[in-house]
């Protein structure tokens, strides 16, 4: 079975204490690559937008290719810890490499600049206050995984980024036929997001988040009316329908291009997403009856959207003539702002296709944890951006009380979230498992892989972090 031949290589997988920072990844990645040089190899790809050097670890040396991408988005560490741990592994798995003559490629993190700007918070504690004390998400069109090309009349978008160009050019050069982009969400579950369905792959991905007891998040915020494949297995849309449906909302000009998924279509590469949650709730799993209508859930949640996003950005606007700093916060909250209208539109418009409907625990946990969500994420960056600003000698009164504005907000959000949500961290070592055990069911289903192999001699080595 494909489950027991993932587990088996998981079973070496150590304990996990906390997250590690780009400069810490970094070095262990040099260090695997110092103590496998028969396999591995370390090579630049590119430079971020401030400076850093991407590099990609390749282990193996077959003709067929896996591309392994850490860190899309800046606030999602696990993906750092997946791609260390995925690489001890294959290098001292030679079924992994050489069954299928597979090479493995790592790109360790592909957003260096953001990731630095949430590392105050990678050594917990891991509250919901601390996380969006030191949270920074950039907006969507600074995103790496969102800024592929789209040039198509309908969503045109031709804002690359010098990160986005980068990996666009090892997935050309690669042409992977599997391509797995690594994130986590925040409250609930665990889901799953493929760029076309693989037979198969729904039972044996829904298998791996059992096998470390994490439920699957069956109505996750960010797959609202996706195709699935199974219960938290979605299908990603294309380019044009996700465009043409932020325009449908209220959205104007493309925030967004398209996704390394729709990248790699060109090549035939298949595309996976695994999403584990920071915090576990068992809620987000519950398929049975809430008792409230689910028409009433989404207005709800809209109404609750509108509000937040206008007594934030009512502050955001009275400050902003006052603001000083460039800071990417800044296009950020503006982000969120008007991603919060457009899912507040998508709400109502989404209710009227549930009359008479009762919504499940679930259902009802994904849409209020959204609400939670965008607004500290909101109120916390504001906050950062005020304090840059005093931190740089803009300290008018006006600055002064709005940093106390901004405060009391966040200090009354935060209750709020504390209250409704349980914010009980998973260990970080089965947010990995997860990841991991993802990435080789699915290689496994593609033919790239070997994880039914029993061997018990293919436990990662290396430091713990």
């Amino acid at each position: 079975m494909v489950e027991s031949g993932v587990n088996s290589h998981l079973s070496g997988l150590p304990d996990i204490g906390r997250f590690r920072t780009v400069d810490e990844l970094n070095a262990a990645v040099a260090r695997l690559a110092h103590e496998h040089p028969d396999v591995c190899r370390l090579r630049r790809i590119g430079t971020s937008r401030l400076g850093d050097p991407l590099r990609m670890l390749s282990v193996g040396h077959g003709p067929r290719h896996a591309l392994i991408v850490g860190g899309p988005h800046p606030n999602e560490p696990v993906g750092l810890l997946t791609v260390l741990h995925l690489a001890r592994l294959v290098a001292a798995t030679p079924a992994l490499r050489e069954d299928a003559g597979c090479t493995w490629n790592f790109i360790p993190c592909i957003d260096p600049d953001g990731t630095r700007l949430n590392e105050a918070w990678f050594g917990g504690p891991y509250t919901i206050r601390h996380y969006h004390t030191h949270f920074f998400r950039p907006a969507f069109a600074d995103q790496p995984e969102w800024t592929f090309p789209v040039l198509d009349e309908e969503g045109w978008f031709d804002r690359t980024l010098p990160e986005t160009q980068a990996l666009a050019r090892v997935i050309d050069e690669l042409r992977p036929e599997f391509q797995y982009s690594l994130h986590n969400a925040d409250f609930g579950g665990a889901f799953f997001i493929l760029s076309h369905d693989v037979p198969g792959a729904a039972q044996d991905l829904a298998a791996v988040a059992a096998a470390q007891e994490m439920p699957l998040a069956l109505s996750p915020v960010d797959t609202a009316g996706w195709p699935e494949a199974g219960p938290g297995v979605h299908l990603m849309p294309t380019a044009r329908q996700l465009a043409a449906a932020t325009a449908a909302h209220g959205g104007g000009e493309a925030r967004h291009g398209g996704s390394s998924a729709h990248y790699g279509e060109r090549h035939g590469t298949t595309t996976l997403i695994t999403e584990v949650p920071l915090w576990h709730d068992p809620r987000a799993g519950d398929a049975s009856g809430s008792g409230r209508a689910h028409a009433a859930v989404l207005t709800g949640s809209a109404g609750q959207l509108r509000d937040g996003a206008r007594r934030l950005g009512d502050l955001y606007e009275r400050v902003l003539p006052r603001l000083t700093v460039p800071s990417p916060m800044r296009p950020a909250i503006a982000d969120i702002l008007e991603q919060s209208a457009v899912l507040a539109s998508a709400h109502e418009a989404l209710s009227a296709t549930y009359d008479g409907q009762e919504a499940s625990v679930g259902e009802v946990f994904g849409v209020r944890s959204l609400v939670h969500m965008l607004r500290l994420r909101g109120a916390g960056q504001l906050r950062r951006q005020l304090a840059v600003e005093q931190a740089a000698g803009n300290r008018p009164p006006a600055i002064r009380a709005a940093a106390e504005e901004a405060d009391a907000l966040f200090d009354s959000w935060c209750a709020s979230a504390e209250g409704a949500l349980r914010a009980e961290p998973f260990p970080l070592r089965r947010l990995v498992a997860v990841q991991i055990g993802a990435a080789l069911a699915t290689v496994r289903r593609l033919g790239l892989g070997s994880p039914e192999d029993d061997s018990t001699d293919n436990r990662p080595s290396g430091d713990t972090p």
